[in-house]
């Protein structure tokens, strides 16, 4: 009896530790656009955005706090019709947090090339990093 206990307690705390583990990623999506997030530092925080590069526009930080926040990797891209040449899908960029404090993370989605002309969208949310 009492080693099934001390099984139930071990396992009870490698579930709590690998879940602890878990939570180093927040997933965002446009839904979250305009919102407020809190976060931890050290977090990931991983924006996935309707995009197709294709047509050169892509989605890219802008005035980005590099004391705060920093992009982890470059811009991924998930076509939603593999098949299919040119098709749209899901941009995804990293972001890590540095330090507390408040931020915004903003992003454009534009054609870099293009200047004085303003993006196709924006995507913007506020993080508050304890």
């Amino acid at each position: 009896m009492l080693r099934r206990i001390l099984f139930i307690i071990a396992l009870a705390c490698v579930l709590v530790s690998t879940t602890g583990c878990g939570s180093s990623k927040i997933d965002v999506t446009s839904a979250d656009n305009g919102k407020q997030l809190n976060v931890n530092v050290g977090e990931q925080i991983v924006v996935a955005l309707n995009g197709n590069p294709t047509t050169g526009y892509t989605w890219e930080a802008k005035d980005l706090d590099t004391s705060m926040i920093q992009q982890v990797g470059s811009t991924g891209f998930k076509s939603n019709n593999p098949g299919l040449v040119g098709s749209g899908g899901i941009q995804t960029l990293t972001f890590k947090t540095l330090k507390t404090g408040t931020t915004s993370l903003i992003l454009v989605y534009h054609r870099s090339w293009e200047t004085n002309v303003d993006p196709l969208h924006t995507f913007a949310i506020t993080l508050i990093i304890k």
